[in-house]
């Protein structure tokens, strides 16, 4: 990287990249490039809050950048259908007046299905690329779409070729010489990039992962070899947008003459896409409805549900709590989690497979010696692959933390990769380039906007802090009558509790709360007559600042206090 600093004239020729979010993370994956007055975008996925984010559903890109150029953009172009790249598309397409996308069958499928739910499919044209797609957009950009293997069909990495420079972007990929239901990736097309891709953004997912991501051939094969073995009910949970892993499934189930059940919402809907896109084949005669499931011998029986990561109201989690209305655990039964853990929901996990195991039920979990799980994320030795056959003039690590991208800088060093040509970024971070420099520019806002429910990005820090105060300490709410002719207290103050003290077993310290209250009332109705105005907002105000230094110098917890005065 040089620290060089444009003339005039050549900042009218700058290519600029925006890798807007998903950097540092997995998920909320969204970059833009803008040359001369035109904007293109790459993914707009959004991501699923952690445990700190109480009440939010999805967190998304922040946009606000694009919204002001919207005029600008002139195309968004998806790598593939997961929803960490496509899921934040009904809330961004409104704020940029609808510009076309472009995306593979099933991703187009996918996002045709969500837009159609909210009223939005004949808002923006979706046009349909596959693996011979190269496109124009604008007056500046072409764009090639190569078939690579992830975990769903129609995935592509994209090069993108500008008047001043081109930019790949590999997507999220792995090299599968066995894959299941569709061809290897495109290693000539990858190939012919050689000497061409002036910067590279790689996906770091795995780069902690020594050696080949297992193929998903090996993953059904082991699969196969456990369903067949065994006499009763089979249960298999995977995540429902593991297209790959389900048309195995199926066709597991088609060898072993078994019947399917599908039990989870987002996994009835991805089935329908994929059957009616024909990624998946399978006659109706094998699937059947949960209420059918006593109609038919346990041994005929396959059961694919969600809630492979604990999730509170998916399938399997029901099951285990046994309310599901339907399907009903039973000592014979095997259960099959097809999937790994995401590290944040392990002990959710943990306390579901704990309730499975009081059922006397067999459980099935990936590891090394049985891999009955694969991941759609290329390792080490897919990465160092990839980076052969393009052969980049410069490399960023994105799609992953800061310990999955300095692992990738490690690798990538290691690998005879100048360092120098190695740019790190963050979310919102700009780079320009001039043909022959890398530089960093300004970095636009890229905090991530909340989804709550019907409401976005109308959350803000200090909902946030509020709710979390709450989840940890409960409220207390105080109402004080006072009398509209001289603001005397009638009555005593009247309390209420929420998740912070049982009120019939606090007596004592109710009765100094009481005291305590009676006194900073006092207090303010003699300031108040001596001002000639009684504010009863400062009041409040005072009651909330000095009951809560007094809660917490009492009980060391700082419930949320409430004021109210009639």
């Amino acid at each position: 990287m040089n620290k060089k600093k444009y003339n005039k004239r050549e900042r009218e020729d700058i290519l600029q990249l925006c890798t807007l979010s998903g950097t540092s993370e997995i998920g909320r994956n969204s970059n833009f490039v803008q040359y001369d007055n035109e904007i293109v975008m790459i993914d707009a996925g959004y991501s699923f809050p952690g445990q700190e984010m109480y009440g939010i559903d999805y967190a998304i890109p922040n946009t606000k950048y694009l919204k002001r150029n919207k005029e600008k953009v002139k195309a968004i172009l998806i790598t593939h259908g997961h929803l960490d790249h496509i899921g934040a598309l009904r809330w961004i397409l409104p704020d940029l007046d609808y510009p076309p996308i472009y995306a593979g069958g099933f991703a187009k499928a996918l996002i045709e299905a969500k837009l159609k739910e909210y009223k939005m499919e004949n808002k923006v044209k979706i046009i349909g690329i596959d693996r011979k797609s190269r496109i124009h957009i604008g007056k500046n950009f072409k764009a090639t779409f190569i078939g690579i293997n992830h975990s769903i069909p129609d995935a592509f990495s994209i090069f993108l070729e500008t008047p001043k420079g081109n930019i790949f972007f590999s997507g999220d990929y792995k090299f599968d010489k066995t894959p299941a239901n569709e061809p290897e990736s495109d290693y000539a097309k990858l190939q012919s990039l050689r000497g061409r891709i002036d910067l590279a953004l790689m996906e770091s997912t795995n780069a902690s992962v020594p050696g080949k991501a297992p193929s998903e051939t090996e993953v059904s094969d082991n699969l196969e070899r456990i369903i067949s073995k065994h006499d009763g009910r089979v249960i298999v949970s995977a995540f429902s947008s593991l297209i790959t892993r389900l048309y195995s499934l199926i066709e597991i189930a088609k060898k072993t003459n078994r019947k399917i059940i599908l039990s989870g919402r987002s996994l009835e809907q991805t089935i329908e896409i994929a059957r009616e896109k024909r990624y998946i084949n399978i006659e109706d005669k094998y699937i059947i409805k949960e209420r059918e499931i006593n109609k038919y011998p346990e041994k005929e029986l396959l059961i694919l549900c969600t809630g492979s990561q604990g999730e509170r109201f998916a399938a399997l989690n029901r099951i285990s709590l046994n309310e599901h209305k339907y399907i009903k655990l039973k000592k014979n039964d095997l259960v099959i989690l097809s999937s790994s853990e995401i590290p944040e929901n392990v002990d959710k996990i943990e306390d579901m497979t704990d309730r499975l195991l009081t059922f006397g039920i067999e459980l099935v979990k990936d590891t090394d010696d049985n891999k009955i799980h694969s991941t759609g994320h290329g390792n080490q030795e897919d990465m160092k692959m990839m980076v052969e056959l393009t052969k980049p003039k410069s490399i960023m690590p994105v799609h992953g933390s800061l310990t999955f991208r300095y692992f990738h800088k490690k690798n990538l060093i290691g690998w005879g990769f100048p360092e120098e040509k190695i740019l790190l970024t963050e979310d919102g971070q700009t780079w320009q380039y001039n043909g022959i420099y890398w530089i960093k520019g300004k970095k636009i806002e890229s905090k991530p906007i909340l989804i709550d429910g019907f409401g976005v990005g109308d959350i803000g820090d200090v909902v946030l802090k509020d709710r979390k105060q709450l989840s940890e300490f409960g409220m207390f709410s105080v109402v004080i009558n006072l009398s509209s002719k001289n603001k005397k207290m009638l009555g005593s103050p009247r309390f209420l509790s929420r998740g912070f003290v049982y009120l019939k077993g606090s007596q004592p310290l109710l009765k100094e709360i009481e005291n305590l209250i009676k006194d900073i009332h006092r207090k303010w109705q003699k300031d108040s007559e001596k001002k000639k105005k009684y504010e009863e907002k400062e009041l409040i105000k005072a009651i909330e600042k000095d009951l809560g230094k007094f809660l917490f110098k009492k009980t060391e917890r700082e419930p949320i206090i409430l004021v109210a005065i009639i």
